[in-house]
Parts: C-alpha cells; structure tokens; sequence
C-alpha cells in the first residue's frame, strides 16, 4: 500500500487535472495554416519546499490520464539526475506513488520506443534529465536520444517523440512536467515548445520562468484567454503543509561574526539537546548536521587556495578543518562524518584511511547515502535531490565573501522526520548557524530565507538571532502535564452516508445518461502536402470513459478525504463506465458532496484511549520573554497584545498553564470543508480534572458549524481528564451570537440544547477567575 495523500494534496492535484481538462475543451490557437498550433495549458505548482510535489504532480497526471480521450505520453524532466532518479523510484512498480499512476507504464526516456507508443493501450511515463535532450546543435550530438537507431526507427527518438502516434494514426496528448522548474532555461523551452505538448506543469518554491516561456505560453494565455495568475497557478498554503507534519514550524538562524570552531561548538551543543529530546520521547532517528562551506580555497583568505600537495595536518581547506575540528577536538567518530565535496587531494600526500570523501557528485551518491553519516561537508553547491529529514542542523560558513546562497540549503533542513511533530520545541525547529565576517551581512541571509521558503510564509516562526544578540534558549517544563489527544469518531456517519451512497443511480445500463460529449478542431491535410486547412471545432461523443467509483472517490477526496473511511464503494453499480462531462458525471459528483455533507453533519470530535500529548520543552529568547509564576515553563517570547493581556490575568488565578504554539503544539482535528484540518488553541490550563483549551483569536472562529463541534469534545469512558475547548473575544455578545457593546470580554460555549451562546465579561480578570473552580459549591452537572 504506497503513502495516502494528503487533504491539501488531493485538493491541489484535482485542481490541476480540472483547469487542464477545461481548457482541453477549447485550447487557444497560435498561428495559421500549417503553422498552426494550440497554445499548451500551463499550469504551476508553487509550494513550501517539503510539501511532496512529486506526489501532487503524479494524482494530477493520473487524473488528467483518467479524463484523457487518447492515453498521453508524459514527459517527467528534471535538471538533476539524482531527482530524477528519486522520482522515477518513487513513481515506477513498487515505489511509494506508483498506485498513484493507474493505467501509466513508467520508463526512462532512454527506452523510449514508437512502437510502445503506437500499441500501448496504457498512458507512458518517461523520465529523463534536461540534459538528454539540452543542446543546441542536434545533428551532431551525441546524446542518446537524437541519436539514429535504425532497430527501431527510421528518425531520431526525439522526432519520433514528435509524432507519438497510436497504431490508429491517432497522436497522443503530450504532458511536459517539470520538477524544480526554476532550472526551465530559453533554450529548453524552445526544444520543449518544437513537440508541441499539450500542458506543461511546472513545480518549483520559487517561480521564475525564462523570457521564452513567457513570450510562447504564458502571455498567449494572458492576452488571447484572459488568463490571471490565479488562473495559471495552483497555490499552496503553508500552513497546511507545517500543520501535516510534513515540515519544521520554525526556523531558528543565528548569526555568529565567530571563528569556525566556536560557531560549530554552539551548534553541536544545541545538536546534544535534540539528541537528549529525541531520547525523551523515544523516537527512532538520530538528529544529522550539515556544514556548508568554500571547498579548495583558504578559510580565512578569499584569494589564495589550498595546496593538496602538503602533509594533511597542514592543510587549510575548510573540508578538512571542519573534519579535524569534528574528530579530533570535539570527539565524533570519523565513520559519522563525509565530506560531499571536489575537494582537491594529490596522490603524493593521501586523505588518511578514515577520511570519507566523495568528489564524484551524481557518480557516487548511491554510495554517499548508503553510509548515513551524521554529518555531512557539503561544497558550495549541495547535491540537488539530497534530503534527509533528520537534518536538523546547519553551519554555513558566509564569510570571507562566499557566494553560498543559503536559499539552496533551508529545504534541506526544513522537511521533518516522521512527518509529525514533536513536543519538544527542539524538534520541530530547523537550525542554522551562519558565520558572517559582517553584521550586516546577516540582515541579506535573513532576507534569504525568506526567499527560500517561497516568499510569505508566516506560518514558519522564524528566530532570528544577528551576531552579538542574544540566541534562543529550551525552557523545559516545571513539572509533567498532559493532554488528552482527540480524534474523529466516524460510527455516527455511517447510516447516513451509507442512505446517500444508497440512492447513487446504477448507470451500467444506461447508454445515454453516460455519454460524454466534447468539442474539437480536426485538421485536414493531403498526404505529402504540407498545406493544412483549419476546419471549426466540433462536438464529438468523447470515447474516453472513467467508472463511477473513480469519479465518486475522487470527489470525496478533494472535499474531504477521511470521509472515505465509511464510504463502501465496492457495490457492483460503481464499475458503471461514464463519459466524462456526460449528466452522469454531474449526478455522481453531485452524490459525492452530499455524501461528504452528511459526513460532515455527523462526524464528532472525541477523546481517544490514553496516550496524551505530552507538554514539551518551548525555544524563546530571554531578552524578549515575559516571566510567568504559574505556567509550566518559565516565560514566553512573541505574544502578541491580547495575548500578553490573557496570560498576565491568567497567571494571576494561581492555575497551571501554557501557551500552546500554533501549527507545531497540541492540535485538535476540525471537522470542516477545507485545507485547514487542525485547530491549535492558544492556550492550556489545567483545572481539577480537565484541560480547557482557550482560543483568543476572534469571534469568526466560532460562526461555522465545524468550531462549534470543537465546544463538545465527547469524552473517553478509559480517561479521567476531559478536554474542554472555550472561545474568548473582545466586546460583548447577545444570546443570538450578535454583538451588543464593544466593551468588555465574552466567553463563547454551547448552552442547552447545542445553541450557541456568550457568557459577558466586565474584564480579563473577571473572565479568568470563571475558570477558576468554586470550592463552597457542589460542582453542578
């Protein structure tokens, strides 16, 4: 069973597939006559990095195969082999998302045969480098794929590619995906443009393209389709993907104008921390470190290099001094550490035995990862493809002028083990220490990250910590708390899910509601002319068809994806084959959302069986931490003014507390439409047998009927502690939930009968002592 899909992923994916089967329907046209071609859909991807692209690009495409008249050839590109490789792994037989690509046979361009694609019956998949296919002067490439090969064509592969036909004459679809796009250069696109494909799907953090995308695809699309940039790209949020686990919800980088010895030595104090969290919560990695830095070049003299041909105790490449700091002082074993590096050595005066270097990039990366060292000496230019999410650490040395753009390095330290986050702060932190030879240098490496992370993310906290100023410390817990952990109780959805799926119209029979109907240009041209005639689009009945089941799974996927739990679609009227855009089409789409809707009406949040969530260890900056007597940790940096405001009154009811960090801390499920699946309140406080959640964020928290289930977590017959969730805003509120003064604070709760109702305020204190248990009175129930 490969990996699930996640809600924001399944949402992205269908989104691609819909925008390039609407704009199939009638493709913009370029040029005239014979020259004539369709503008290709263009579609990007723009993400945090961590955020599994692969894995949305692979759904799209198999959706876009699903809807496809004629099975396409898709054609995966990437610029670094060693992405390609993941990729193809990942996507080919028993690789992570290769139950992904239904009805696709996946290739390496390289075995790229007409034959295969004039007789297959199934979609074909090629992956290839940009560099197979990259160079100006074909006729005299050596590049396997312009290359004659008479066993099985008469043309280059890269003509053959051109025609793609079936055994019908019929040519296929042609689908360009391109992963970390921003490598897209004129000249890729112009070959890329020569095979007339009909999408181009394009990921990347960053999207940059070359003048020559922009003047063959994006600007057609702009001025003759009206196309915006809404239009043309498939935005992700980056809370959803820090929320998933998927990446680290903060980035720590601190800037030390230090020697290297002493910036690394803060780095692997901080590195002896995550180790000992990592213990705590008994979890099965160990924390890695990455050192970047200049390879051949003296450390602290930008012009002069080092010489090879000298003892090795005596040379002064950064590798090497970062090596011998790592062994010799700091006591790591050599066998943990690589230098991933065109360090320069001389046979005359050898590495010593234990010295673990690989210079070959792309020709000994299999055997590089295969060691799982502990830390790793990269060069300037870090091994495009290499991630390991146990990185947690980073020295980067920018002094000395280096150009070492730190925006290459956060993705490899942004992605989180696990794809879960962890109570300890420690661990879901990405670390940077980046030794400058300027303060102000520090500022642009700031400036950096941001760019790196794909411009605003401001779900990804970032602790910024300039040379000199003071660096954020681990505050542990005064004393061991615990929350229970809640989740989904889906036994009340299944009746009425299972009545809706009841009354799906069996169409295995029906020859008319099923048939899908599109539109198309056919053009005429007389053989061994090369004169066209453009005939007007036509309505045809589309021969490509999908089975009910696919289309009800797939809406109920991109609504809400755990409704599929309930959900039995195994029931024989589902193997109906239906025309894609035909009514029954609509009606099962039309069956799925009501299906999710009743999900939704009756699904409730529960407590699960003991296991609580753990209060963990928090990272502040004493400088800027307000102390508190009463909350679990010492004090907490960041508060915005209400919050400042609540915790100063809610400290002072003597109740143990903790400010819970959004994104990364104690998290309840919503049950709600959306890419949002989490709800992280703002605050915990511990009373008698009970943890109240409290949320201080605003009154439209509380207006949908998903936040309203937040107020009645139903509790576990097996866990004494109940889980309480209480909304607080400024002003106060009428009964009906409309306001009534600006004055004051109101607590929102469920009154009898689940309405919704406020309970007014004077002030903050007045509205925290509410909290605080009545020991003169019966508890009433």
């Amino acid at each position: 069973m490969g990996l699930e899909l996640f809600q924001f992923q399944q949402e992205a994916a269908s989104q691609i597939a819909d925008r390039f089967n609407e704009y199939s329907a009638e493709p913009i046209g370029f040029g005239r006559g014979a020259k004539r071609r369709n503008v290709p859909f263009y579609q990007a991807l723009s993400s945090i990095t961590g955020s599994g692209k692969t894995a949305i690009l692979a759904q799209a495409v198999s959706e876009i195969v699903a809807m496809s008249e004629v099975p396409p050839v898709i054609l995966w590109l990437s610029k670094g082999k060693v992405v390609v490789q993941q990729s193809y792994a990942n996507l080919a037989e028993g690789g992570k998302y290769n139950h992904l690509l239904v009805d696709t046979t996946v290739r390496l361009l390289s075995e790229y045969d007409p034959e295969d694609v004039a007789n297959s019956k199934e979609a074909l998949l090629y992956f290839a480098t940009v560099g197979t296919f990259n160079q100006k002067d074909r006729e005299k490439s050596n590049l396997k794929i312009f290359a004659l090969d008479t066993d099985i064509t008469e043309t280059t592969r890269w003509e053959a590619l051109k025609q793609r036909q079936t055994a019908e004459g019929v040519r296929r679809p042609l689908i360009v995906v391109y992963d970390e796009a921003q490598n897209l250069s004129d000249q890729q696109t112009e070959l890329l443009v020569e095979q007339q494909p009909n999408a181009f799907l394009l990921a990347s953090a960053t999207l940059k393209f070359p003048a020559q995308f922009n003047t063959e695809v994006i600007e057609p699309l702009r001025t003759q389709g009206e196309y915006t940039d809404e239009d043309l790209i498939t935005s992700i949020k980056s809370s959803v993907v820090v929320a998933s686990g998927l990446v680290k919800g903060i980035i720590s980088l601190d800037g030390l104008n230090a020697p290297m010895q002493e910036t690394i030595s803060e780095m692997l104090s901080d590195l002896r921390e995550a180790e000992e969290a990592v213990a705590a919560e008994q979890l099965s990695f160990l924390p890695k470190a990455i050192y970047v830095c200049n390879t051949n070049m003296l450390a602290d003299d930008a012009g002069q290099s080092d010489d090879p041909k000298q003892d090795f105790d005596q040379r002064q490449a950064p590798p090497i001094l970062i090596w011998r700091y790592l062994t010799e002082t700091c006591g790591i074993p050599a066998e943990e550490v690589a230098v991933y590096a065109d360090l320069k050595t001389h046979k005359d005066f050898p590495l010593p035995a234990d010295f673990y270097l690989y210079s070959g990039g792309d020709g000994d990366y299999e055997e590089f990862t295969a060691g799982d060292y502990r830390h790793i000496i990269f060069n300037q230019s870090l091994q495009e493809g290499w991630d390991d999410p146990a990185t947690y650490f980073a020295y980067v040395d920018k002094s000395m002028d280096s150009t070492i753009q730190i925006t290459q390095i956060v993705g490899r330290v942004l992605r989180q083990p696990g794809a879960t986050h962890y109570e300890a702060d420690r661990l879901n932190t990405a670390h940077f220490y980046v030794r400058v030879d300027r303060n102000d240098a520090f500022a642009d490496v700031v400036d950096e990250v941001r760019k790196g992370l794909g411009g605003d993310a401001p779900e990804v906290r970032i602790l910024t910590t300039p040379p000199g100023a003071e660096r954020p410390e681990s505050l542990p817990v005064k004393e061991q708390r615990f929350v229970p952990k809640t989740g989904i109780d889906n036994k009340p959805t299944v009746a009425p899910v299972g009545a809706v799926l009841a009354k799906v119209h069996d169409y295995t029979a029906d020859a008319i509601n099923t048939r899908g109907v599109g539109r198309r240009r056919t053009v005429q041209q007389a053989i061994g002319s090369g004169e066209a005639v453009d005939s007007e689009w036509v309505d045809f009945e589309q021969a490509n068809r999908v089975n009910a089941r696919w289309v009800f799974r797939r809406e109920v996927s991109r609504r809400y994806r755990p409704a599929l739990t309930v959900m039995n679609t195994e029931l024989p009227k589902f193997d109906a084959k239906i025309g894609v855009g035909s009514t029954a089409y609509a009606s099962i789409t039309d069956d799925a959302a009501s299906a999710v809707e009743e999900y939704l009406r009756f699904a409730v949040v529960k407590q699960l069986k003991p296991n609580p969530y753990e209060i963990g260890s928090t990272l502040v900056r004493r400088g800027s931490m307000e102390t508190f007597e009463n909350a679990l940790h010492e004090g907490y940096d960041g508060l915005n003014d209400t919050e400042r405001k609540f915790a100063r009154a809610l400290d002072d009811t003597g109740l143990t507390w903790a400010r819970n960090r959004s994104q990364t801390g104690y998290r309840i499920p919503l049950i709600s439409l959306g890419q949002t699946v989490w709800f992280f309140p703002d605050f915990l406080v511990w009373v008698d047998d009970k943890v109240i959640c409290i949320d201080t964020k605003g009154e439209h928290l509380v207006e949908t009927d998903s936040r309203r289930k937040l107020l009645t977590i139903e509790p576990h017959p097996r866990v004494d502690t109940r889980v309480e969730v209480k909304f607080v805003t400024a002003g106060r509120w009428k009964a009906d939930g409309t306001p009534d003064s600006k004055d004051g604070f109101s607590i929102w709760q469920l009154g009898s009968g689940q309405a919704l109702r406020t309970l007014p305020f004077e002030d903050l204190p007045s509205l925290v002592a509410s909290f605080v248990p009545d020991d003169s009175d019966e508890e009433d129930e």
